[in-house]
């Protein structure tokens, strides 16, 4: 599978897997006050269990302009 398309299967799972949309987790990095790329990554992996992979696919798309 291309990185693109795992990309796409952890966007399209998201809600499925975590319970909440990539929009909440949005919310949830807002709400953090995070501004460390690292931190919002370990944040959503320690504090709401999120697995790696999803921590930074969120991530990534919650810093895209």
């Amino acid at each position: 599978m291309k990185p693109e398309e795992m990309e796409q299967a952890i966007l399209g799972n998201l809600a499925k897997k975590t319970g909440r949309s990539l929009q909440a987790w949005f919310a949830v990095l807002q709400d953090s006050k995070l501004t460390d790329k690292r931190e919002m990554k370990d944040h959503l992996k320690t504090v709401h269990g999120v697995g790696h992979f999803q921590a930074q696919t969120i991530v990534k798309h919650y810093l895209l302009p």
